[in-house]
Protein backbone atom coordinates (compact mmCIF):
# COMPACT_ATOMS: atom_id res chain seq x y z
CA UNK A 1 0.00 0.00 0.00
CA UNK A 2 1.68 3.59 -1.02
CA UNK A 3 2.12 5.98 1.22
CA UNK A 4 -0.56 8.21 -0.16
CA UNK A 5 -3.25 5.75 0.51
CA UNK A 6 -1.99 5.45 4.45
CA UNK A 7 -1.75 9.35 4.30
CA UNK A 8 -5.77 9.17 3.33
CA UNK A 9 -6.47 6.86 5.70
CA UNK A 10 -4.99 9.05 8.72
CA UNK A 11 -7.27 11.72 7.47
CA UNK A 12 -10.26 10.02 7.09
CA UNK A 13 -9.64 8.87 11.10
CA UNK A 14 -9.22 12.28 11.84
CA UNK A 15 -11.80 13.52 10.12
CA UNK A 16 -14.10 10.45 12.04
CA UNK A 17 -12.77 11.76 14.95
CA UNK A 18 -13.55 15.35 15.14
CA UNK A 19 -17.11 14.63 14.13
CA UNK A 20 -17.56 12.46 16.86
CA UNK A 21 -16.39 15.27 19.21
CA UNK A 22 -18.66 18.17 17.63
CA UNK A 23 -21.54 15.67 17.72
CA UNK A 24 -20.98 14.24 21.29
CA UNK A 25 -19.44 17.40 22.81
CA UNK A 26 -20.67 18.37 26.54
CA UNK A 27 -24.04 19.44 26.13
CA UNK A 28 -23.22 21.78 28.73
CA UNK A 29 -21.81 24.27 26.11
CA UNK A 30 -25.05 24.74 24.93
CA UNK A 31 -26.93 25.54 28.00
CA UNK A 32 -26.94 27.07 31.33
CA UNK A 33 -27.60 24.64 33.94
CA UNK A 34 -28.84 25.71 37.35
CA UNK A 35 -30.23 23.61 40.35
CA UNK A 36 -33.16 23.13 42.13
CA UNK A 37 -33.53 21.92 45.87
CA UNK A 38 -37.16 20.76 46.26
CA UNK A 39 -39.39 18.35 48.64
CA UNK A 40 -40.90 16.57 45.57
CA UNK A 41 -42.13 13.99 48.44
CA UNK A 42 -42.44 13.65 51.97
CA UNK A 43 -45.22 16.09 54.07
CA UNK A 44 -44.55 19.16 52.50
CA UNK A 45 -44.41 17.64 49.00
CA UNK A 46 -47.34 19.77 47.94
CA UNK A 47 -45.59 23.11 47.72
CA UNK A 48 -42.32 21.71 46.34
CA UNK A 49 -44.46 20.41 43.53
CA UNK A 50 -46.32 23.83 42.67
CA UNK A 51 -42.24 25.45 42.97
CA UNK A 52 -41.13 23.03 40.30
CA UNK A 53 -44.26 23.68 38.14
CA UNK A 54 -43.58 27.20 38.31
CA UNK A 55 -40.05 27.09 37.62
CA UNK A 56 -40.95 24.71 34.29
CA UNK A 57 -43.17 27.18 33.10
CA UNK A 58 -40.52 29.79 33.37
CA UNK A 59 -37.93 27.95 31.87
CA UNK A 60 -40.29 26.92 28.78
CA UNK A 61 -40.88 31.18 28.61
CA UNK A 62 -36.63 32.00 28.62
CA UNK A 63 -35.86 29.33 26.47
CA UNK A 64 -38.68 30.19 23.94
CA UNK A 65 -37.19 34.17 24.01
CA UNK A 66 -34.08 33.68 23.30
CA UNK A 67 -32.82 31.69 26.40
CA UNK A 68 -29.45 33.73 27.86
CA UNK A 69 -26.99 34.96 25.58
CA UNK A 70 -28.61 32.37 23.12
CA UNK A 71 -28.10 29.14 25.33
CA UNK A 72 -31.53 27.76 27.04
CA UNK A 73 -31.56 26.67 30.67
CA UNK A 74 -31.15 23.74 31.83
CA UNK A 75 -32.60 22.21 35.64
CA UNK A 76 -31.33 19.87 37.49
CA UNK A 77 -33.45 18.85 40.45
CA UNK A 78 -33.29 17.25 43.79
CA UNK A 79 -35.40 15.93 45.74
CA UNK A 80 -34.92 16.65 49.90
CA UNK A 81 -37.83 15.21 51.08
CA UNK A 82 -38.18 18.02 53.39
CA UNK A 83 -35.46 16.91 55.21
CA UNK A 84 -32.17 19.06 56.04
CA UNK A 85 -29.96 16.19 55.91
CA UNK A 86 -31.55 15.45 52.72
CA UNK A 87 -30.51 18.89 51.60
CA UNK A 88 -27.36 18.73 52.63
CA UNK A 89 -26.42 15.79 50.19
CA UNK A 90 -28.56 17.24 47.82
CA UNK A 91 -26.42 20.60 47.50
CA UNK A 92 -23.16 19.35 47.53
CA UNK A 93 -23.97 16.92 44.89
CA UNK A 94 -24.85 19.89 42.70
CA UNK A 95 -22.18 22.24 43.85
CA UNK A 96 -19.51 19.15 43.38
CA UNK A 97 -21.05 17.04 40.33
CA UNK A 98 -22.65 19.58 38.81
CA UNK A 99 -20.89 23.07 39.07
CA UNK A 100 -24.01 25.08 39.38
CA UNK A 101 -23.55 28.76 39.39
CA UNK A 102 -27.08 29.06 41.43
CA UNK A 103 -29.78 26.89 42.81
CA UNK A 104 -33.46 27.52 43.88
CA UNK A 105 -34.41 25.90 47.07
CA UNK A 106 -35.00 25.49 49.83
CA UNK A 107 -38.51 25.13 50.86
CA UNK A 108 -38.61 24.29 54.57
CA UNK A 109 -37.05 27.12 56.71
CA UNK A 110 -34.88 24.37 58.07
CA UNK A 111 -33.59 22.75 54.76
CA UNK A 112 -32.71 26.25 53.83
CA UNK A 113 -30.79 27.10 56.81
CA UNK A 114 -28.53 23.84 56.39
CA UNK A 115 -27.88 24.34 53.35
CA UNK A 116 -26.95 27.80 53.32
CA UNK A 117 -23.51 27.63 55.14
CA UNK A 118 -22.16 25.24 52.32
CA UNK A 119 -23.77 27.63 49.33
CA UNK A 120 -22.05 30.36 51.26
CA UNK A 121 -18.58 28.41 52.01
CA UNK A 122 -18.51 27.45 48.03
CA UNK A 123 -20.00 30.95 46.83
CA UNK A 124 -23.00 29.72 44.74
CA UNK A 125 -25.71 31.54 44.42
CA UNK A 126 -28.76 30.27 46.41
CA UNK A 127 -32.33 31.40 46.39
CA UNK A 128 -35.05 30.54 48.60
CA UNK A 129 -38.99 30.47 46.94
CA UNK A 130 -40.43 29.92 50.05
CA UNK A 131 -38.61 29.78 53.47
CA UNK A 132 -39.08 32.53 55.77
CA UNK A 133 -36.84 32.08 58.78
CA UNK A 134 -35.86 35.40 60.10
CA UNK A 135 -32.41 33.56 60.34
CA UNK A 136 -31.92 33.75 56.46
CA UNK A 137 -31.45 37.62 56.46
CA UNK A 138 -28.25 36.99 57.72
CA UNK A 139 -27.41 33.77 55.93
CA UNK A 140 -24.63 35.39 53.87
CA UNK A 141 -23.91 37.67 51.18
CA UNK A 142 -24.70 34.25 48.53
CA UNK A 143 -28.43 33.44 49.76
CA UNK A 144 -31.08 35.28 48.64
CA UNK A 145 -35.15 35.01 48.61
CA UNK A 146 -38.14 36.36 46.92
CA UNK A 147 -40.29 35.03 49.89
CA UNK A 148 -41.34 37.43 52.47
CA UNK A 149 -39.64 36.99 56.21
CA UNK A 150 -41.35 36.20 58.99
CA UNK A 151 -40.47 39.46 60.36
CA UNK A 152 -43.23 40.70 57.69
CA UNK A 153 -45.77 37.96 57.99
CA UNK A 154 -45.42 37.92 62.01
CA UNK A 155 -46.09 41.30 62.45
CA UNK A 156 -49.00 42.06 60.15
CA UNK A 157 -51.09 39.30 61.87
CA UNK A 158 -50.48 40.85 65.59
CA UNK A 159 -51.14 44.14 64.26
CA UNK A 160 -54.69 42.61 62.99
CA UNK A 161 -54.99 41.07 65.73
CA UNK A 162 -54.62 44.26 67.71
CA UNK A 163 -56.80 46.00 65.31
CA UNK A 164 -59.86 43.27 65.75
CA UNK A 165 -59.57 43.76 69.40
CA UNK A 166 -58.54 40.22 69.87
CA UNK A 167 -56.25 41.26 73.15
CA UNK A 168 -55.74 37.74 74.51
CA UNK A 169 -53.82 35.07 72.29
CA UNK A 170 -52.79 31.88 72.43
CA UNK A 171 -49.71 30.21 70.35
CA UNK A 172 -49.71 26.79 68.89
CA UNK A 173 -46.63 26.28 66.36
CA UNK A 174 -44.95 23.85 64.74
CA UNK A 175 -41.68 23.13 66.59
CA UNK A 176 -39.06 23.79 63.99
CA UNK A 177 -37.38 26.87 62.50
CA UNK A 178 -40.48 28.30 60.67
CA UNK A 179 -42.87 27.70 63.77
CA UNK A 180 -40.14 29.22 65.90
CA UNK A 181 -38.91 32.50 64.04
CA UNK A 182 -43.38 33.77 63.34
CA UNK A 183 -43.78 32.99 67.22
CA UNK A 184 -40.94 34.95 68.25
CA UNK A 185 -42.20 37.51 65.97
CA UNK A 186 -45.77 37.59 66.80
CA UNK A 187 -45.44 37.34 70.36
CA UNK A 188 -42.83 40.33 70.37
CA UNK A 189 -45.07 42.54 68.09
CA UNK A 190 -48.66 41.75 69.60
CA UNK A 191 -47.37 42.44 72.91
CA UNK A 192 -45.73 45.60 72.14
CA UNK A 193 -49.31 46.71 70.70
CA UNK A 194 -51.03 46.29 74.34
CA UNK A 195 -51.91 42.31 73.61
CA UNK A 196 -51.14 39.79 76.33
CA UNK A 197 -49.85 35.64 75.29
CA UNK A 198 -51.97 33.76 77.79
CA UNK A 199 -50.50 30.48 76.50
CA UNK A 200 -47.90 29.58 74.47
CA UNK A 201 -47.17 25.85 72.87
CA UNK A 202 -45.54 24.25 69.94
CA UNK A 203 -46.01 20.81 68.82
CA UNK A 204 -43.60 18.21 66.75
CA UNK A 205 -44.10 17.46 63.37
CA UNK A 206 -45.79 14.52 62.25
CA UNK A 207 -48.13 15.30 65.04
CA UNK A 208 -51.83 14.27 64.38
CA UNK A 209 -53.72 14.71 67.53
CA UNK A 210 -53.64 17.91 68.90
CA UNK A 211 -56.41 17.51 71.76
CA UNK A 212 -53.94 17.71 74.80
CA UNK A 213 -52.59 20.62 73.59
CA UNK A 214 -55.38 22.28 72.83
CA UNK A 215 -57.10 21.32 76.08
CA UNK A 216 -54.28 23.40 77.61
CA UNK A 217 -55.11 26.31 75.37
CA UNK A 218 -58.98 26.18 76.47
CA UNK A 219 -58.06 26.70 80.30
CA UNK A 220 -56.58 29.49 79.51
CA UNK A 221 -59.62 31.14 77.08
CA UNK A 222 -57.76 33.34 74.85
CA UNK A 223 -59.81 35.26 72.63
CA UNK A 224 -57.93 34.80 69.45
CA UNK A 225 -55.28 31.54 68.59
CA UNK A 226 -52.31 31.81 66.80
CA UNK A 227 -51.53 28.63 64.86
CA UNK A 228 -48.47 27.86 62.38
CA UNK A 229 -47.54 25.01 60.67
CA UNK A 230 -48.48 23.15 56.90
CA UNK A 231 -51.62 22.82 55.89
CA UNK A 232 -52.86 19.14 56.67
CA UNK A 233 -51.85 19.73 60.33
CA UNK A 234 -53.50 23.19 60.10
CA UNK A 235 -56.80 21.91 59.22
CA UNK A 236 -56.65 19.04 61.66
CA UNK A 237 -55.76 21.48 64.47
CA UNK A 238 -58.80 23.74 63.64
CA UNK A 239 -60.95 20.81 63.34
CA UNK A 240 -60.13 19.51 66.80
CA UNK A 241 -60.27 22.56 68.21
CA UNK A 242 -63.81 23.52 67.17
CA UNK A 243 -64.57 19.86 68.19
CA UNK A 244 -63.14 21.01 72.06
CA UNK A 245 -65.94 23.92 71.67
CA UNK A 246 -63.04 26.01 71.70
CA UNK A 247 -64.79 29.24 70.52
CA UNK A 248 -61.87 31.42 69.69
CA UNK A 249 -61.06 32.90 66.42
CA UNK A 250 -58.09 31.69 64.72
CA UNK A 251 -55.31 33.57 62.80
CA UNK A 252 -52.62 31.56 60.77
CA UNK A 253 -49.74 32.21 57.86
CA UNK A 254 -49.66 31.83 54.35
CA UNK A 255 -49.31 28.37 54.50
CA UNK A 256 -53.42 27.53 55.65
CA UNK A 257 -53.44 28.89 51.67
CA UNK A 258 -53.08 25.33 50.97
CA UNK A 259 -56.51 22.78 50.10
CA UNK A 260 -55.17 20.54 52.72
CA UNK A 261 -56.60 22.92 55.07
CA UNK A 262 -59.48 22.67 53.97
CA UNK A 263 -59.92 18.87 53.09
CA UNK A 264 -58.80 18.12 56.88
CA UNK A 265 -60.21 21.13 58.68
CA UNK A 266 -64.04 20.58 56.99
CA UNK A 267 -66.73 23.25 58.26
CA UNK A 268 -64.66 23.91 60.92
CA UNK A 269 -62.05 26.11 59.27
CA UNK A 270 -64.93 28.48 58.24
CA UNK A 271 -63.48 32.26 58.89
CA UNK A 272 -59.96 31.23 59.70
CA UNK A 273 -58.16 34.40 58.85
CA UNK A 274 -54.69 34.25 57.33
CA UNK A 275 -51.46 36.48 55.81
CA UNK A 276 -51.03 35.31 51.99
CA UNK A 277 -48.60 36.77 49.09
CA UNK A 278 -49.76 39.45 46.80
CA UNK A 279 -50.86 36.79 44.09
CA UNK A 280 -54.07 36.07 42.94
CA UNK A 281 -54.99 33.39 39.80
CA UNK A 282 -58.33 35.82 39.77
CA UNK A 283 -56.71 38.45 39.06
CA UNK A 284 -57.29 41.04 36.02
CA UNK A 285 -53.69 41.99 35.37
CA UNK A 286 -52.71 41.01 32.06
CA UNK A 287 -49.75 39.93 33.18
CA UNK A 288 -51.03 37.19 36.19
CA UNK A 289 -53.89 36.46 33.65
CA UNK A 290 -51.54 35.41 30.71
CA UNK A 291 -49.36 32.94 33.53
CA UNK A 292 -52.65 31.59 34.76
CA UNK A 293 -53.74 30.85 31.73
CA UNK A 294 -50.31 29.29 30.09
CA UNK A 295 -50.24 27.09 33.76
CA UNK A 296 -53.54 25.71 33.29
CA UNK A 297 -52.65 24.63 29.86
CA UNK A 298 -49.88 22.98 31.26
CA UNK A 299 -50.48 21.32 33.84
CA UNK A 300 -54.31 21.13 34.31
CA UNK A 301 -55.10 22.88 37.25
CA UNK A 302 -54.73 26.37 38.25
CA UNK A 303 -51.34 27.81 39.94
CA UNK A 304 -51.28 28.87 43.77
CA UNK A 305 -48.65 30.99 45.68
CA UNK A 306 -46.29 28.48 45.63
CA UNK A 307 -46.30 27.93 41.84
CA UNK A 308 -45.96 31.88 41.37
CA UNK A 309 -42.60 32.05 43.53
CA UNK A 310 -41.30 29.47 41.83
CA UNK A 311 -42.18 30.94 38.54
CA UNK A 312 -40.49 34.11 39.82
CA UNK A 313 -37.88 32.42 41.24
CA UNK A 314 -36.53 31.22 38.12
CA UNK A 315 -37.28 34.24 36.55
CA UNK A 316 -35.09 36.72 38.70
CA UNK A 317 -31.82 34.12 38.24
CA UNK A 318 -32.34 34.91 34.16
CA UNK A 319 -32.70 38.47 35.09
CA UNK A 320 -29.50 38.41 36.87
CA UNK A 321 -27.67 36.19 34.65
CA UNK A 322 -28.64 38.52 31.27
CA UNK A 323 -28.15 41.38 32.82
CA UNK A 324 -24.52 40.62 35.09
CA UNK A 325 -23.17 37.27 33.66
CA UNK A 326 -23.61 33.00 34.64
CA UNK A 327 -20.62 33.00 37.37
CA UNK A 328 -21.80 33.10 40.64
CA UNK A 329 -20.08 36.21 41.53
CA UNK A 330 -22.04 37.83 38.48
CA UNK A 331 -25.64 36.02 39.29
CA UNK A 332 -25.02 37.46 43.17
CA UNK A 333 -24.52 41.02 41.55
CA UNK A 334 -27.10 40.90 39.54
CA UNK A 335 -29.42 39.70 42.21
CA UNK A 336 -28.65 42.69 44.21
CA UNK A 337 -29.43 44.62 41.70
CA UNK A 338 -32.85 43.96 41.33
CA UNK A 339 -35.34 46.37 41.99
CA UNK A 340 -39.25 46.55 41.46
CA UNK A 341 -39.27 43.56 39.12
CA UNK A 342 -42.69 43.14 37.95
CA UNK A 343 -43.14 39.37 38.87
CA UNK A 344 -46.56 37.68 39.39
CA UNK A 345 -46.08 37.02 43.15
CA UNK A 346 -45.81 40.85 43.30
CA UNK A 347 -43.27 43.40 42.36
CA UNK A 348 -40.30 42.88 43.49
CA UNK A 349 -36.92 44.46 45.06
CA UNK A 350 -33.91 42.62 46.47
CA UNK A 351 -32.69 45.00 50.00
CA UNK A 352 -28.67 44.66 50.76
CA UNK A 353 -29.51 41.34 52.90
CA UNK A 354 -30.56 39.42 50.28
CA UNK A 355 -34.30 39.48 51.00
CA UNK A 356 -37.52 41.04 49.08
CA UNK A 357 -39.34 43.84 49.84
CA UNK A 358 -42.95 42.91 48.65
CA UNK A 359 -46.29 43.72 50.09
CA UNK A 360 -49.07 41.20 51.84
CA UNK A 361 -52.34 40.78 52.01
CA UNK A 362 -55.24 38.68 54.16
CA UNK A 363 -57.15 35.90 53.12
CA UNK A 364 -60.16 34.01 55.35
CA UNK A 365 -62.36 31.00 54.69
CA UNK A 366 -65.90 31.90 53.43
CA UNK A 367 -68.08 29.03 52.21
CA UNK A 368 -65.48 26.46 52.01
CA UNK A 369 -63.21 28.32 49.18
CA UNK A 370 -60.27 31.01 50.16
CA UNK A 371 -61.43 34.63 49.38
CA UNK A 372 -59.54 38.00 50.12
CA UNK A 373 -60.34 39.18 53.77
CA UNK A 374 -62.13 42.44 53.72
Amino acid sequence: MTKKYWTAIAASIVLALVLLILTTRDSSNETVAVGAILPLTGDVATYGKSIKNGIELAINDVNASGGIDGKNVKMIYEDDGGSPRSGVTAVTKLISVDDVPAIIGAVPSSVTLAIAPIAERKKRVLLSPASSSPKITNAGDFIFRNYPSDELEGRLVAELCISRQDMTAGILTINNDYGVGLNAVFSKTYEALGGRVVVDESYLEDTTDFRTLLATIKQHAPSCIFIVGYGRDLGTLVRQARELQIKAQFYSTVNFLDPQSLSTGGDAVEGVIFSSPVFDANSHEPQIKAFVKKYQTAFSESPDVWAAHGYDAMLLLVEAMRSHGTTPENIKSGLYAISEFPGVSGTTTIDENGDVIKTARFMTVHEGVFVPYD
